[in-house]
């Protein structure tokens, strides 16, 4: 009852308001139209030569932020008695165009705080003045709630009017000419808030009005506030566009009605659209579709039926489509993107999968969805500014298979799918039969739109053109391997094999079809023959994943790059270098998921699976590099190249590892021949991949060189040095006294580390150089001391037996025999460094024999070693004396440093 009574109040006090209002504005309307009624009697009694040209000021250009205003001509009144002046000599067009219409000055500080925040904070202080007041007979006591409520209705009602009065008046609408600070607009701006105001707190305060009546009433006044836009301004329908989707927010219920909540939506959002169709405010459009998807989004959480929920997206979808695309681009042919058209587009799309997600996918949210999907492609394939929806319902369609609980309901009745790849065909459940026919609909519709709009025109534009033909192409595919995800789980099957190979056919198909109908020198033309291509080549790679496991899968893999770059060089299609770029980054991925790409790892067989399994890849992708190299330079070449070097680098590990260890890859343990031939393939590496980069420049043999040496000396430090030197570890040395594993595991990378450090590096890294040489002189010295130590000792572990005079000559003699090589080396290859490193190592076997010898050795040991020693050194000076500065040429003569080949300039 009390709820009646405040709305009568209020009717009572807002009709007397809206009455005398009207009337006030009548007698404006009358005093307007006699002043124009008197002018034009006076143009009626002048005779026509005393009228003038009537000059019509240019029409503000409309765009999507401006309303369309009246043009008012200005007539300008010539005197009777004026002569018509002569015609003056020819002019050219140009001096006689229209003239230019005024630039706008900018404004000042001055005007900005003058003229519009002014205005803004005297709004806002209006706004708040009514508050504080109503709050102020609150906390007095002055008023009951019945009376506040009727005085912020009328005084929100006053505001209304004298915001209307004001705009009709020709005084203030001559002097407010900013529309960003347009007085009128501000002041019903206020008196929409106070309206807002007035309805929430006799709901919520003070419970004068029910849910229904409130709800009822902010209703009108959201979608008021937004028609009084078209004569006040954006800013009002900005206001009112944002109350009529928060009243839902504001009235609480204790049983929610979401059926009338979506039609209450459904109205709000054609009245805004249309809106902002009449005054071409694009922004309103949008922003109502946005509000809109967002309450969808929120409804569905909420427990919206299936049935509903479909409903409502699809008229959201019909509305945005008839409002933002078919009216927009009724009489356009460009094909540049509409991309506000196309993300409320797809915001709807998203809407639609989330309905279908929150209710299980029930009949009603598939078939909503796939409506929905089908008003997308309709769009994309009539209007090329929305091209790029049809990549939309891809995406759509493959989120709606990804998220399917297909599996869940298969697991169930596991003789109901395709248990292995010899499986024969089993009557599928009702959810994964919906599923197939679900995917094959959206890949066949996908297919038919883009063949229907590239054939009917094909000179359109890149954006449709690209658009449709990704669409096609790609979206089958993924949906493909989407289904073979939810459905098996990854297992090899043939059936989907058989469907992967069949859409590789159909795009191969349409990549020679369309390929004869390219125009020599339109670029234009290779797009959807460059995308159907893709489209095989990443068909067949699906299919051979689906059908296919382990080694055998990177091996195809491997095999389809190498086929693509093939059929590049032949038929030259831009997208297939892409293909085989993308290739490899697959089987990179294989590889970083599981190196043991082969099936056997252990046993004899897995020396010939690790050949099949990396072997064959490397030489696909080293061939597919050469082909591609052909035609020219890129990073699809440099990709292949990176396989496969990365190939073969797996493979000689693999295979070291196969060999030490007998066939035993998962033996937890390691050995110092695995280590030192690992370290001597590091430094093998490096030195055939900085030869390539001589003769074939690309980045990725000259990193891939620095990359291999780093490792081998890593390797060599840490691996030989600590992890696997048999003085620390104790492990018996296999091996004859001289062949054995220290010879392998020391002596060969100590030779290969000195062709390494023999040829120059790149220049920044000059420091890699002087290391390089370092660990092989390291390596060699370990080299001669462990095989000196391994022929005298008589246990097995190289650490137990003491050291005698004969084995600490032996050591003195081999020094130096091994630093006389060194000095010779540096000698006639003229490197300063080898000749350093001699001189170091003669060093070092001086301060042994000096602090060690002297006082260890004794008898005829002692003896031969200072003779030695001394003999050595005596010879060494002459060589010194004789060949290196013997002659003030000589002396004169500087060190050839090595060139890039590794042999001296002067040899």
């Amino acid at each position: 009852m009390d709820e009646w009574i405040a709305l009568g109040i209020i009717a009572l006090i807002a009709l007397p308001v809206m009455a005398i209002s009207a009337f006030v504005m009548s007698l404006g309307a009358r005093r307007r139209i006699r002043a124009l009624e008197s002018r034009l009697s006076l143009l009626e009694q002048r005779p026509p030569a005393a009228i003038g040209a009537v000059a019509f000021p240019s029409p503000p250009s409309l765009t999507a932020d401006t309303a369309p205003q009246a043009v008012e001509p200005e007539i300008r009144l010539a005197p009777p008695e004026a002569e018509e002046p002569p015609l003056p000599e020819p002019i050219a067009a140009a001096e006689i165009a229209a003239p230019k219409a005024p630039q706008r000055p900018k404004e000042s500080f001055e005007q900005k705080l003058g003229a519009r925040w002014a205005v803004w904070v005297g709004g806002l202080a209006l706004a708040l003045g009514a508050i504080f007041l109503v709050r102020f007979s609150i906390e007095a006591g002055l008023l009951g709630p019945g009376v506040r409520i009727a005085f912020g209705a009328l005084f929100s009602i006053v505001l209304l009017g004298l915001g209307e009065w004001l705009r009709r008046s020709d005084r203030i609408t001559a002097i407010s000419r900013i529309p960003a600070a347009n007085v009128p607009g501000i002041l019903t701006a206020a008196g929409t808030v106070g309206l807002f105001a007035t309805v929430y707190a006799a709901y919520s305060l003070y419970g004068l009005i029910g849910p229904m009546a409130a709800f009822i009433l902010l209703a009108l006044i959201g979608m008021a506030t937004m028609a009084g836009a078209g004569l006040h301004g954006v800013w009002l329908a900005g206001l009112g566009l944002v109350g009529s989707y928060v009243t839902p927010l504001l009235i609480s219920s204790d049983k929610p009605n979401i059926l009338a909540l979506m039609i209450y939506l459904i109205v709000v959002t054609a009245f805004a659209l249309a809106l902002a169709r009449l005054c071409l405010w694009r922004w309103l459009a949008v922003a109502a579709s946005v509000a809109a998807i967002l309450w969808g989004v929120a409804m569905f959480g909420a427990g919206a039926g299936a049935i509903e929920s479909g409903i409502y997206a699809i008229v959201l979808l019909a509305l945005s489509s008839i409002f933002l695309v078919v009216d927009v681009q009724r009489d356009t042919t460009t094909d540049r993107p509409d991309w506000l058209a196309v993300g409320v587009l797809a915001g709807l799309a998203a809407l639609l999968v989330s309905g279908a997600i929150a209710r299980d996918y029930a009949s009603a949210s598939i078939a909503a969805s796939l409506i929905g999907g089908a008003m997308l492609l309709l769009l994309a394939r009539r209007y090329d500014a929305v091209a790029f929806v049809a990549p939309v319902a891809a995406i759509e369609l493959i989120a709606l298979l990804f998220f399917w609980p297909a599996a869940a309901q298969a697991a169930h009745e596991p003789l109901t799918y395709i248990v292995d790849a010899l499986s024969t065909y089993f009557p599928l459940p009702d959810a994964v039969r919906m599923f197939g026919i679900v995917g094959l609909l959206g890949a066949a519709a996908l297919i038919a739109t883009a063949l229907t709009r590239l054939q009917a025109r094909p000179g359109a534009g890149p954006f449709a053109t690209s658009a449709h033909a990704a669409a096609a192409s790609a979206g089958p595919v993924v949906a493909a391997i989407v289904a073979y995800l939810r459905i098996t789980g990854f297992v090899s099957s043939i059936a989907f094999a058989a469907i992967a190979l069949a859409l590789a056919a159909l795009y191969a198909v349409l990549t020679e079809r369309f390929a004869r109908r390219e125009r020599p020198g339109t670029a234009l033309d290779q797009v959807p023959t460059g995308l159907f291509a893709a489209g095989a080549v990443a068909a067949i790679a699906s299919a051979l994943t689906m059908a296919l496991e382990g080694g055998m899968l990177t091996t195809a893999l491997a095999l389809a790059a190498l086929g693509a770059a093939w059929v590049q060089l032949r038929r030259p299609i831009g997208v297939l270098r892409y293909a085989v770029a993308v290739l490899a980054l697959l089987v990179l991925a294989r590889v970083a998921w599981d190196p043991y790409i082969f099936g056997v790892r252990s046993g004899s067989g897995v020396y010939l699976s690790i050949l099949v399994g990396y072997g064959i890849p490397a030489a696909a992708f080293a061939i597919a590099s050469v082909l591609l190299r052909r035609v020219r330079v890129d990073r699809a070449v440099f990709a292949a190249e990176a396989l496969a070097v990365i190939m073969t680098a797996l493979l000689v590990v693999f295979e070291i590892r196969a060999i030490v260890f007998g066939g035993d890859l998962l033996s937890p343990n390691t050995a110092l021949s695995e280590q030192g031939l690992t370290t001597a393939a590091a430094f093998a590496f490096a030195l055939g991949l900085s030869r390539l980069a001589q003769t074939r420049p690309s980045p990725v043999f000259r990193l891939g060189g620095v990359l291999a040496r780093m490792l081998g000396l890593l390797n060599a430090v840490i691996g030989l040095g600590f992890v696997a030197n048999p003085l620390f570890t104790g492990d018996p040395v296999g091996g004859g006294p001289v062949f054995n594993e220290i010879l392998l595991a020391y002596g060969l990378p100590a030779v290969l580390a000195g062709l390494v450090a023999f040829r120059t590096p790149p220049a920044r890294l000059r420091w890699l150089q002087a290391a390089t040489g370092v660990v092989a002189l390291l390596l060699a010295f370990t080299a001669v001391t462990l095989e000196i130590r391994f022929l005298f000792v008589t246990s097995p572990d190289l650490s137990v037996d003491p050291v005698g005079s004969a084995e600490s000559y032996t050591y003195s003699a081999a020094w130096l025999a091994l630093g006389i090589l060194l000095l010779a080396f540096g000698l006639v290859f003229r490197q300063r460094a080898a000749r350093l490193a001699s001189a170091l190592l003669i060093v070092v076997t001086v301060l042994k024999v000096f602090l060690i010898d002297m006082s260890n050795l004794e008898g005829v040991w002692r003896a031969l070693s200072f003779m030695g020693l001394g003999a050595v050194l005596i010879g060494i000076g002459l060589v010194y004396q004789r060949l290196l500065f013997g002659s003030a040429k000589a002396v004169g003569e500087a060190d050839d440093p090595p060139s890039e080949s590794g042999t001296p300039a002067g040899a």
